[in-house]
């Protein structure tokens, strides 16, 4: 039976790296670049990000990163093992991959240790990679702001673009407060706490912060994540 779960668990996986790249076709490498299999390497800097599909047999998770045929394990090291908590709150079951991001570091070429969930959907496929890093990506009902190269940019149904500058006020391990000024003057308030909300497609995700941005005097609520 052990040798029989472990070739179901390979087929399992193999079928979902090639979903995974039929779905996030790469961009062409630049001339010397960092191979994308480093996806998880990214996670070493505090702030970056590993990106990609997650497996759960019995009570192990697997990850696949965004782009790379391998996989490796995960090792949830958040407090109370949250992160493994929110993915199971959000939908994660065993042999059904999701996507997820995560805040961690690899160890060696077998292990992702994640410290913190980013972002997570039942939409499991990789998006195509974002134009750029970014800082923090906010929306709710009719609403979007981007946060990107020292500019913000909010998007409301039925209006034009605002555009203004940004800088962060204050900040700890469970919020950050966010001043916009200029043609967009608004503060934004990001509290750390679950958010969920659902896709265009209607899959739902899941982000890790809160968020609360004050319009003119009106408080438009949503979800916040970083890019």
């Amino acid at each position: 039976m052990t040798l029989l779960r472990r070739t179901l668990l390979s087929l399992l996986l193999a079928s979902t790296s090639i979903q995974l790249l039929a779905a996030d076709a790469p961009p062409p490498a630049a001339p010397n670049a960092t191979p994308a299999s480093v996806d998880t390497n990214a996670a070493q800097a505090a702030r970056k990000v590993a990106r990609g599909l997650v497996l759960k047999s019995q009570e192990r998770l697997i990850f696949t990163p965004c782009r790379d045929r391998n996989y490796v394990n995960i090792e949830d090291i958040s407090p109370k093992a949250e992160v493994t908590a929110q993915l199971k709150e959000l939908g994660l079951t065993d042999g059904t991959p999701i996507y997820a991001e995560f805040f961690g570091e690899p160890e060696g070429n077998a292990l992702l240790r994640t410290r913190a969930l980013n972002f997570a959907s039942l939409d499991a496929r990789c998006y195509a990679p974002r134009r750029s890093t970014g800082e923090w990506r906010a929306a709710g009902k009719g609403w979007a702001l981007t946060l990107f190269e020292n500019q913000g940019t909010l998007q409301q149904d039925g209006q034009k673009d605002v555009i203004g500058d940004y800088k962060v006020s204050g900040q700890d391990d469970n919020s950050v407060d966010i001043d916009l000024s200029g043609q967009l003057t608004a503060p934004l308030r990001l509290k750390r706490q679950n958010c969920r909300n659902t896709s265009e497609n209607g899959k739902a995700r899941m982000q890790a912060w809160q968020a609360e941005l004050t319009v003119n005097g009106k408080k438009l609520d949503g979800c916040a994540w970083r890019q």
